[in-house]
């Protein structure tokens, strides 16, 4: 088996509960798309040892959290896009989680779904810290 393209699953026929709620046009998109657009699943005997970025991951982790005070990133809540490209707590918090998720989808096909999950909970911790603007506020829950 060759594990840089593994064996996607087959076809996957949406839900007979989602085929009710779906017209009859959307339901044969959704059954195309499903069709283009296989979940890839890497085997546990095909995943590749990532011990080390799991170590980096949860090093970047640390060091976030010892660099950028959570409970100051939650404290902002009135910021407009412009204000947010130069806030002094805010963007160097934003620009130092860019690593952190590019480690988290290098490792996913490559570990567990639940160690996968942990591991996801951590970083969204820290993006829900830094939050999304959406109407001049700082969405802290998405």
């Amino acid at each position: 088996m060759n594990e840089k393209f593994p064996t996607p699953k087959p076809p996957v026929e949406p839900s007979e509960d989602l085929k009710k709620q779906l017209s009859e046009e959307q339901a044969a998109q959704a059954a195309a798309f499903l069709e283009d657009y296989p979940e890839t699943v890497v085997t546990p005997e095909n995943r590749r040892s990532c011990e080390a970025e799991i170590a980096e991951f949860e090093s970047l982790v640390s060091a976030f959290e010892v660099e950028h005070s959570l409970e100051a990133l939650t404290a902002i809540v009135d910021l407009t896009p412009e204000q947010a490209a130069t806030h002094s707590i805010r963007q160097p918090a934003k620009l130092a989680l860019n690593p952190i998720v590019a480690l988290l989808n290098s490792i996913e096909n490559n570990v567990s779904e639940a160690e996968f999950n942990e591991l996801k909970a951590r970083y969204k911790r820290l993006s829900r810290a830094v939050g999304i603007i959406n109407k001049n506020k700082v969405d802290h829950n998405r």
